[in-house]
């Protein structure tokens, strides 16, 4: 893979430029968040398991990444199946650098699950999950499935559909709906995965 896939070559326009440096600089703060993250998370666990929390954090980053890196290259067979050109590590680079919505979602439900009063104000923002196993009691699928639909969710999709349709120079509208879908049947299949696992039959 040439290094023009994710760095512009000379002939680039600036918009072009000035989006590969600001998802540069974004791609550094998201992984450098998200290893703070892991390796607290790591912390807790090392005590319990013997496990070292920097080994904890590298294995979470790289799923985090490999993660991203399929979401980036399901995308990319699409478009080249619709007989457009999708860069595959500049929208890689893309994905990681808006994980930074994630992490912040994921901030926002520790702080209400460190102060429950504040969790029915901040469910709109990271979704209802954070109200805890009243909602959608005993519906273990779709609590995993939508329990994280709210305005952070709905600003990543429709960001990383705005990726998409700058790269391609499409319109947004068409782009999104596909996104959009794509999100969707994501979540399906969560759901469903969720509830098989805990032996439920998908058929009424």
């Amino acid at each position: 893979m040439s290094t023009s896939a994710i760095i512009p070559p000379a002939s680039a326009s600036p918009t072009d430029r000035r989006s590969t440096r600001t998802y540069a600089v974004f791609l550094v703060i998201a992984l450098v968040s998200w290893w703070e993250a892991a390796y607290r998370q790591g912390a807790g666990l090392g005590g319990e398991r013997h496990l070292a929390p920097a080994l904890v954090a590298s294995v979470m980053i790289v799923a985090r990444v490999l993660a991203s890196a399929v979401e980036a290259l399901t995308y990319v067979l699409w478009w080249r199946w619709r007989g457009e050109r999708l860069p595959y590590a500049r929208f890689l680079v893309a994905l990681l650098a808006l994980s930074i919505v994630d992490r912040l979602a994921l901030s926002l439900a520790a702080w209400a699950t460190r102060a429950p009063s504040l969790a029915p104000w901040i469910a709109p923002v990271v979704g209802p999950h954070v109200l805890g196993k009243d909602w959608l009691h005993g519906q273990a699928g779709l609590r995993a499935a939508f329990g994280s639909l709210g305005v952070l969710t709905a600003a990543r999709v429709g960001l990383t559909a705005w990726v998409q349709a700058a790269a391609l120079r499409r319109r947004l509208g068409g782009v999104l709906l596909l996104t959009c879908g794509a999100w969707l049947l994501t979540r399906i299949a969560l759901w469903w995965t969720v509830d098989l696992l805990r032996g439920r039959s998908l058929l009424p």
